[in-house]
């Protein structure tokens, strides 16, 4: 008896085309929702650094302000200093200089953008590792100018007001008993004041700084996307 044989007829061409066809078409559909990703991300790190332009342009000009005002009160307790160590109390300027003390310059910076990208943890999308730590820089400056106008508002509250309420009259600035301008309390107030007054200035300018260069690199960034 014959044995039978059975010959399989497999076209292996046509099979091995079949497969890289498959193979192909993966691996361009893994491929395509790559890019589709990183496009997804590029445009949410566009946008963050769009919102964190036009935040900081805000808190430049705010800050801006805040530092002209400032410096011109500044202007005015140097020239108050310097009345009282000559003892020129007589000086007619006295009065409207001391008042000077009782008007503060507040920097109120936009943090939106930054605690929005902190709290949905998407700090990540910014890819620069410069634009990183410029950020981070200028919102921590934006914390410590908090602070210095905090120490010197609550000096004003602790003693430039109560020595006012005690010794002066609001509607004139007249003094209520003894001039209160040959007072040392005084004049250790003003020392006090200024000294304060010097460490604010020197955060407002150190802050305004570090805003300029990190806007100057969100400038950059911006026409970049362009």
């Amino acid at each position: 008896m014959k044995k039978l044989k059975w010959k399989l007829d497999i076209d292996w061409k046509s099979k091995l085309i079949d497969l890289l066809i498959v193979i192909i078409g993966i691996t361009i559909a893994f491929q395509l929702n790559n890019f589709n990703e990183s496009n997804k991300t590029n445009a949410q790190e566009r946008d963050y650094l769009k919102s964190f332009h036009e935040e900081n342009i805000d808190n430049e000009l705010a800050l801006a302000s805040a530092l002209e005002f400032a410096l011109k009160t500044k202007n005015d307790i140097d020239t108050l200093k310097q009345v009282l160590l000559s003892k020129n109390y007589e000086d007619d300027r006295i009065k409207n200089l001391s008042a000077s003390m009782m008007a503060l310059s507040d920097f109120h910076p936009s943090l939106v953008t930054m605690e929005s990208i902190t709290e949905s943890g998407e700090f990540k999308l910014i890819s620069d590792l410069e634009y990183r730590e410029k950020l981070i820089d200028t919102y921590n400056s934006y914390q410590t100018t908090s602070q210095l106008e905090s120490i010197l508002s609550d000096y004003v509250n602790e003693y430039v007001t109560p020595f006012f309420f005690r010794n002066i009259r609001f509607s004139d600035f007249s003094s209520l008993h003894d001039n209160f301008q040959e007072s040392p309390e005084f004049e250790n107030i003003v020392i006090g004041y200024d000294a304060l007054l010097t460490q604010k200035l020197k955060g407002y300018e150190e802050n305004l700084k570090k805003l300029k260069e990190l806007n100057q690199l969100l400038t950059t960034a911006n026409k970049a996307y362009k």
